[in-house]
């Protein structure tokens, strides 16, 4: 990368930064209109995007930035007043400017006619402005987000009697098509020759790439009446480059491999000698057909466009963490080169003619005992420090919010203020970028279900305005998020008929009211009959329930009927390096996450006989729920005579985990698994501990769910 292309980048990410600023400081303008200093900071945003923008060869955007520089002028001169249009124009200014810096990274066309619409509103602001070109319209208040889109891999291999049904493979492709981008690469090598063809078989077979914001279910429909009798596997390729995750997008070789193409070895071979014209060489060795080349080289070009749109990730670091950093290293030196001097002084002790080898021994223990324990005190700090420089306040993901709850309360018809609390607790970066969409489901879902109109509100004997209140806070190893409205409540009696209506519990079953309300993060639940742009559809709360789980955290839900809601997000602090407890079953290592373990003890014969054949045993007065670990994860061999047993807290309930042995404490750092292995129900991820053997991190809350599974098919079976 070029000097200039750095300073690009930088333009970007300060761009980002500055929108980010600007929507914060319009809301703020929008509840004090006489804030002078929050117009100042509006000018100087814009100011500085135009003036950079033009710096860096962004002419548009510096153009367009320069219509709002001067309405905003005029409102600090007291000319232009602040109002709701104004309000309007200047978030979707702001909107504008966002679009046209995304444009420029993926070298698309800018939406001409919108950036108009705004100009000219902008435009009509100005007391002597003359009206911009005939027939524009307002821009509109309101902006509709776009959804997200997916890349996917479709192999669609029909059937050879596809054709005797009256199937055309062609209107199925065309309906992919409807869906999104579509490539389309056919394979022929299975056709025949044609004295062995049947005309009434289908030989050919389609890889399909597509981009489109559909979910994975509506391309499953596209082939509902063609699945049983072919085969048709549908891949996502891509999830989200802008991660905190090394940028990694799989070259050629790569994804011949991921597509089954090709093994490793064929793609190692065919490269080894060879470097230049990679294409025609895997076609001319055979290993693939000129058909299969030409999709993952479609696969290919879609995953260049995808990492070059994919955003740069940048965390701000304040100077006194790097000034630890750097103190931490320094030290860090120093003690090795104590290490060296010592090994370099022990190569001399052949020299000395010593004959007792438990002397050197000694010896060296000694001389290694006090820079071993600077070791372990540096390495402490410096994994601390490393960490603490990931932490960022949740306050960058709250202020988000601010705009997503004005847009949508104008949208229903409901006046709604949302407070934010603990705004400084900071959360690594990683689990703060994956918490957005789940906070927004839970907020769109307080605002549409839990909030009243200001008309039923008032006649609850409640103010017309609502209030939803996002807060933060440290909970021990935890931080718990909540969102709490003051809106109707749910009514369990009202999900416990929808739950047995969708079949999801039966009515001579005995169900908790916890078990009921957690049926809401149920796929497909939905207690409201109408669907409409904001809910209905049932996919927001299992969308939050799925990716807290995989954050490693839990959801909690208290409600008190017609006075309102809280749902509480309690999550790990980071996701990199955990503190577990280390137990062992049979010779294979597990790790528990420590802040799940409530409490150690050991599984004695009189527990379990007391227990009378029930998994459950008496801990403190508590009768505790337990499970057993080799039996989840089928490992046959014989229990030790003295097992243990540890109490984890998950979801307000305590359950316990028998393994074999309780080995202590460990530091974890947390190693994602293969692709092969991540739909592994129970496991999160893995470590290497300090002999080099692999211990499996235990994904408690999966854990129990399966157990759970089981235990209720062994039942069926049973009765």
């Amino acid at each position: 990368m070029d000097e200039t292309s750095k300073y690009i980048d930088t333009y970007r990410q300060e761009a980002e930064e500055l929108l980010a600023d600007i929507e914060e400081t319009i809301l703020d303008l929008e509840e004090n209109p006489d804030d002078k200093e929050a117009v100042n900071r509006l000018f100087r945003s814009m100011h500085t995007i135009k003036g950079s923008g033009a710096m860096f060869g962004f002419d548009d955007i510096a153009g367009f930035t320069h219509h709002v520089e001067t309405v905003l002028d005029k409102v600090r001169e007291g000319v232009v007043p602040v109002t709701g249009e104004l309000i309007d124009l200047i978030l979707a200014s702001r909107d504008q400017i966002k679009a046209m810096l995304d444009a420029a990274d993926t070298d698309e066309a800018i939406d001409i006619e919108t950036c108009g619409e705004v100009i000219a509103a902008l435009e009509r602001m100005l007391p002597d402005s003359q009206k911009a070109a005939e027939g524009m319209k307002t821009v509109p208040a309101k902006k509709i987000d776009k959804p997200k889109e997916m890349t996917y891999r479709v192999r669609f291999i029909p059937d050879t009697g596809l054709f005797q049904t009256g199937t055309d493979p062609a209107l199925l492709v065309d309906e992919l098509r409807e869906l999104g981008e579509c490539v389309v690469s056919a394979q022929i090598e299975t056709i025949p020759l044609l004295d062995e063809m049947n005309p009434e078989n289908c030989y050919l077979s389609w890889d399909i790439m597509l981009t489109t914001a559909q979910s994975i279910d509506a391309i499953k429909d596209v082939f509902i009446f063609v699945e049983e009798e072919s085969r048709i596997v549908i891949e996502e390729i891509f999830k989200d480059f802008s991660t905190d995750s090394e940028i990694l997008v799989p070259r050629l070789g790569g994804i011949l491999v991921d597509r089954g193409d090709a093994t490793p070895e064929d793609v190692n071979q065919v490269l080894k000698p060879h470097q230049e014209q990679i294409k025609e060489l895997f076609v001319k060795s055979g290993v693939v057909s000129q058909d299969k080349m030409k999709a993952a080289l479609s696969e290919q070009k879609i995953l260049d466009k995808q990492r070059f749109r994919a955003k740069s990730s940048t965390v701000r670091v304040p100077s006194d963490k790097l000034d630890t950093l750097i103190n931490l290293v320094g030290e860090l030196v120093i003690t090795q080169a104590h290490l060296a001097q010592i090994v370099i002084a022990d190569d001399r002790i052949e020299e000395i003619q010593m004959t007792n080898p438990l002397e050197i021994w000694e010896r060296l223990v000694e001389r290694l005992g006090n820079p071993l324990e600077t070791l372990e005190r540096l390495t402490h700090e410096l994994r601390d420090c490393a960490l603490n420089m990931r932490m960022i306040p949740i306050g960058t993901t709250f202020g988000r919010f601010r705009r997503l709850v004005r847009d949508l309360s104008v949208e229903l018809g409901k006046e709604i203020e949302l407070i934010t609390e603990g705004a400084e607790t900071e959360l690594d970066k990683t689990v703060i970028e994956r918490l957005n969409d789940p906070l927004v489901h839970l907020l769109r879902n307080s605002m549409d279900h839990g909030i009243q109109s200001p008309e039923e509100r008032e006649k609850a004997g409640k103010p017309r305005k609502g209030t939803i209140r996002l807060s933060a806070a440290h909970r021990g190893a935890n931080v718990v998020i909540s969102i709490e409205d003051d809106g109707i409540g749910m009514d369990p009696e009202m999900i416990r008929a929808k739950a047995m209506e969708k079949g999801l519990i039966s009515g001579d079953v005995e169900v908790s009211e916890k078990e009921i309300l957690s049926l809401i993060f149920a796929p497909g639940f939905s207690t409201t009959s109408q669907v409409t742009s904001v809910s209905g559809r049932g996919v927001g709360m299992d969308v939050v329930k799925r990716e807290i789980d995989s954050l490693g955290g839990s959801v909690q839900i208290s409600e008190k009927k017609g006075e309102g809601l809280c749902i509480s997000l309690s999550l790990p602090l980071t996701l990199a390096i955990i503190d577990g407890l280390l137990v062992d079953i049979c010779g294979n290592f597990f790790v528990l996450p420590l802040s799940q373990v409530e409490e150690c003890a050991e599984l004695t014969k009189d527990l379990i006989e007391k227990s009378h054949g029930r998994n459950m045993i008496l801990v403190r007065g508590d009768l505790t729920p337990f499970i057993r670990m080799r039996e989840v994860f089928g490992i046959s061999c014989a229990p030790s005579p003295a097992e243990h047993i540890a109490i984890v807290q998950v979801e307000g309930d305590r359950i316990g985990i028998v393994v074999d042995e309780i080995l202590g404490n460990i530091q974890t750092v947390i190693k994602s698994l293969d692709k092969n292995y991540r739909e592994a129900e129970g496991v999160s991820g893995a470590t290497i501990m300090g002999d080099g053997t692999v211990a499996l991190v235990i994904d408690v809350p999966a854990l129990i769910r399966c157990a759970k599974r089981e235990e209720e098919r062994r039942l069926r079976i049973e009765n």
